[in-house]
């Protein structure tokens, strides 16, 4: 079956892509609100896209209304947040994130969460195993949508120390120990799974 995008819906092609372009990784955003409280939204729109200079990019609209997300609206004024990568364990907690709250009113205590110190600024969620704290580096209107591509770059990492092993002068993750949550399409999310290792040819 073929689907001519330009035939279809903002909504209708929203769900061809999730529904295919699938896993997709887990941008968990904590920001600082106004009133000094934390801001905790999930986002799977997500990817990093360079090494120099560190930078990640998360795809973040607007609310139903049109005004900006508070992911977004926050990132706007503070310029930094802790991004924060899911395991499995926490996917009640990503969930109940992504409910629709009052702008000043924290996700964080209703999803059960705990904040440990990390930066000057900013905790990070201490039952997360990865934290990355960032500063917006850039942000780019996309098209007519209400849609901004967020460019973020990486200026310190927090990784659990049961992920890490030191192999000469590399860093090596445990992915399975992570076992990252990712997205699919409408309320379905995935779990690492099985793994295959191909080594690459010369």
């Amino acid at each position: 079956m073929r689907f001519q995008f330009d035939q279809l819906s903002g909504n209708q092609r929203y769900h061809l892509i999730t529904q295919t372009i699938t896993p997709r990784p887990i941008a968990w955003i904590m920001t600082k609100n106004e009133n000094a409280s934390y801001n905790l939204a999930p986002f799977s729109y997500f990817a990093p896209i360079s090494s120099d200079p560190a930078l990640l990019m998360v795809s973040i609209g607007n609310k139903a209304n049109d005004v900006a997300k508070d992911t977004k609206y926050n990132l706007q004024r503070e310029k930094e947040c802790v991004l924060h990568i899911p395991s499995g364990d926490l996917i009640n907690a990503v969930n109940e994130s992504a409910a629709t709250l009052s702008y000043d009113e924290s996700e964080l205590p209703r999803a059960g969460l705990s904040l440990t110190d990390f930066t000057k600024t900013l905790p990070r969620i201490t039952e997360a195993k990865v934290a990355l704290h960032c500063k917006l580096y850039d942000l780019h209107t996309l098209g007519n949508s209400a849609f901004n591509a967020i460019y973020l770059e990486i200026l310190d990492a927090y990784i659990d120390d049961n992920l890490i092993t030191e192999v000469g002068d590399r860093t090596l993750i445990d992915n399975k120990k992570l076992n990252p949550l990712s997205r699919l399409g409408g309320n379905d999310y995935a779990l690492l799974g099985e793994t295959v290792t191909i080594k690459r040819p010369n």
